[in-house]
């Protein structure tokens, strides 16, 4: 297991005239390699509200799933053209999240130094959608 430092952006279109609100997170984090997959666990902060969450990514190279336990609940997936559903829990009740992702780049190396960046939608309860890019640097 590696000590890493990695940063995650997030960048969320909020209307229809393209105003973004863009979250960034800087932290320090665990890497184990696995024979086909990396797992980075990090915890959240104040920064994105979510205070007590454990997050873990298992970073595949056509495919990243994320799951948080804690304050918040939930498991994302994301690979490229594909939908998936979720239930995410928060202290204020539980909603069903669909995910679909439009595009996926791992740009890892060897290492697992490097960039992944994610295009996707988010449909609320099948039917408000909401445009999002995630970039995690892990460097």
């Amino acid at each position: 297991m590696n000590n890493i430092k990695m940063k995650i952006t997030t960048v969320q279109t909020v209307d229809d005239a393209g105003n973004e609100d863009i979250i960034e997170l800087v932290t320090e984090a665990s890497m184990e390699h696995e024979h086909d997959y990396i797992i980075v666990n990090y915890d959240e902060s104040d920064i994105t509200e979510s205070k007590g969450t454990r997050t873990r990514l298992k970073i595949y190279k056509n495919r990243l799933i994320v799951t948080k336990v804690g304050t918040l609940s939930s498991r994302m997936e994301f690979e490229e053209s594909k939908s998936y559903s979720n239930l995410y829990t928060t202290p204020y009740g539980t909603f069903d999240l669909d995910f679909n992702t439009i595009a996926y780049k791992n740009g890892l190396d060897e290492h697992g130094k490097g960039t992944i960046s994610i295009e996707y939608k988010i449909i609320f309860s099948g039917s408000e959608e909401s445009y999002n890019k995630m970039i995690i640097d892990i460097f």
